[in-house]
């Protein structure tokens, strides 16, 4: 029973674990997607949207990105074929969603089932064994009872009479047919709890099987997007610097921390702005945006674009 106990701890431990892989997994999906709409509010209105922030309006306000078969006008050229950095992770959270749904059905489902016959017919016969058990408890203290009863009256110099030994005969009959359906009944259980323990590994092989198709498909999957659209966008983002010169790969996070708004109108005349593409916008709060450059360089930079005002 140690070792039995032990096994179905152990089982219980995998359902645990794979029930935490999907929750994780679901919730770094919905992360991704919660990337995707911050992307796609910040480059609204950008030189970056159609290659970072470019997303189905419907995705935009929902939870979970739309539904996974959307097959609207609109999210149909993001679904076959991605080209922003948000959509690719929008059609990723869609892929882990419907994923998702297929780990519960054919691994947890399976899981819990293994571990639901187990514990359930397992309960069913320890109890009748048990109640085998107690069956020939009955019958061996009835026994050993009219037995002792029986020496007592034998040892008073008087005899038994025929309905007294037809009694006992009676129940060693009874006690030995409760011996042989106990017996047989215990060693058939730990054979089927031998089974369970020893070619456990039997009924272990179809959910693995089921988990490495599950991990392979899935990584297939992130990689075509990540390794083929997600490089296309990588190059796009690159190559801005080549129309934007003031685009640097460290960023320009200093300039915007240390130089002063004088030399930020410098760079950025008021004669350029309403020609150039990124542009200083006047407005409070949310609704400004800041630009910048290189000071030996007088093209204009990307923005850091944040709010509503767009």
């Amino acid at each position: 029973r140690e070792q039995y106990a032990l096994f179905v701890k152990n089982l219980k431990f995998l359902i645990a674990t794979l029930t935490n892989k999907q929750t994780a997994m679901m919730n770094h999906s919905k992360a991704r997607l919660e990337v995707a709409k911050a992307i796609n509010s910040l480059t609204v209105d950008t030189p970056l949207f159609k290659c970072a922030g470019d997303i189905p309006a419907a995705a935009v306000g929902t939870t979970d990105g739309g539904a996974a078969d959307d097959s609207s006008e609109m999210a149909t050229p993001h679904q076959s074929n991605p080209q922003s950095y948000a959509a690719i992770h929008l059609q990723l959270h869609k892929k882990n969603k419907m994923y998702g749904d297929k780990y519960t059905e054919h691994i947890l489902t399976y899981a819990k089932e293994w571990e639901s016959i187990l514990s359930t017919r397992i309960s069913k016969h320890l109890k009748q064994a048990e109640k085998l058990r107690v069956d020939l408890d009955h019958y061996s203290k009835k026994v050993e009872d009219m037995n002792k009863s029986m020496n007592k009256t034998m040892s008073k110099g008087k005899s038994i009479n025929d309905s007294g030994v037809d009694k006992i005969k009676r129940n060693e009959q009874k006690l030995i047919q409760a011996r042989q359906e106990y017996d047989r009944f215990v060693n058939d259980l730990c054979g089927f709890i031998e089974e369970i323990m020893d070619r456990g590994w039997k009924d272990l092989h179809p959910l693995l099987v089921k988990m490495a198709q599950f991990d392979s498909t899935l990584s297939n999957e992130e990689a075509m997007l990540l390794k083929g659209s997600m490089t296309g966008v990588t190059e796009h983002l690159k190559g801005m610097g080549t129309k934007y010169p003031g685009l640097k790969p460290m960023g320009r996070l200093k300039e915007l921390e240390t130089w002063s708004l004088e030399s930020l109108n410098k760079v950025n005349p008021a004669s350029m702005r309403s020609e150039s593409p990124l542009m200083i916008e006047q407005g409070g709060g949310g609704s400004a945006r800041y630009l910048t450059s290189s000071a030996s360089d007088a093209s204009v930079g990307i923005h850091a674009g944040l709010g509503g005002g767009n």
